[in-house]
């Protein structure tokens, strides 16, 4: 019995000054990451500029923990015309958020604070970042282009209908012929796209309806969207298939 005593005694007193004479503290190293247009996971960078919407993982990255009991406290604040709103208040070390509104007036920050407490002596602390370490970006306004032409004869060239757009939330698109038929529709989630030079093209139709090339002629689009910036989009506009008359000038 007195062995056993002895050699909780000895383990005690070997383990106890890994705890009581800590000469650091916790610090965090704050990170954004989102998936581009692209599909590849990036790093957000500070007073970049991105499309709507946004999804960002947010991670602390804390370092020197060891020993101690932190806790975080992330804050997302909208700037509008110079106005600071609070969006969010999260206490995670990693947390998620989706942004959603654009344009010339409007910027994000996003900042870290942490509060610690020393297992061992019960000693608090506090670190606070700096607003110029703070993450600072925006997102761009919606824009909406559509072309009255293309040519689906398989030349590589203008082959598909496309539109162009920017930092839109909402897109839902339907094509008809002159019979009012419809031959093509879709929207922002059932839509292939395309991405370049920080725009979306949202690839619309093939021009071929049951299975078929359509014949050339006038065909109508009509598009409902919603840009980042509020802007509503209600568009109904003539599409020109010109494949007989691009096989002519060949």
């Amino acid at each position: 019995m007195k062995k056993s005593l002895l050699f909780i005694t000895i383990l005690l007193t070997a383990t106890w000054p890994a705890f009581a004479n800590i000469d650091y503290y916790p610090s965090v190293d704050p990170k954004g990451t989102y998936i581009s247009p692209e599909g590849e996971e990036s790093e957000l960078e500070n007073g970049g500029s991105y499309d709507a919407p946004l999804h960002v993982v947010f991670s602390a990255n804390p370092a020197d923990t060891v020993g101690y009991i932190v806790y975080y406290e992330w804050t997302i604040l909208k700037i509008d015309n110079g106005e600071e709103i609070t969006l969010a208040s999260r206490n995670d070390e990693v947390m998620e958020y989706t942004f959603r509104e654009g344009g010339n007036d409007v910027s994000y920050r996003v900042s870290l604070a942490i509060t610690y407490k020393e297992r061992a002596t019960g000693t608090e602390g506090v670190v606070e970042q700096d607003e110029s370490d703070m993450l600072k970006f925006s997102l761009r306004g919606s824009s909406m282009t559509v072309y009255n032409a293309f040519s689906p004869n398989d030349d590589g060239i203008n082959d598909v209908y496309r539109v162009k757009a920017q930092s839109l939330l909402e897109f839902r698109m339907a094509i008809f012929n002159r019979w009012g038929q419809c031959v093509a529709t879709g929207t922002d989630q059932t839509l292939e796209t395309e991405y370049q030079d920080n725009y979306t093209y949202y690839i619309c139709w093939d021009g071929t309806f049951n299975g078929r090339t359509v014949d050339d002629g006038v065909y109508y689009i009509v598009i409902e969207a919603l840009g980042s910036d509020g802007i509503k989009y209600n568009q109904r506009s003539d599409i020109n298939v010109l494949t007989r008359i691009v096989e002519r000038e060949k």
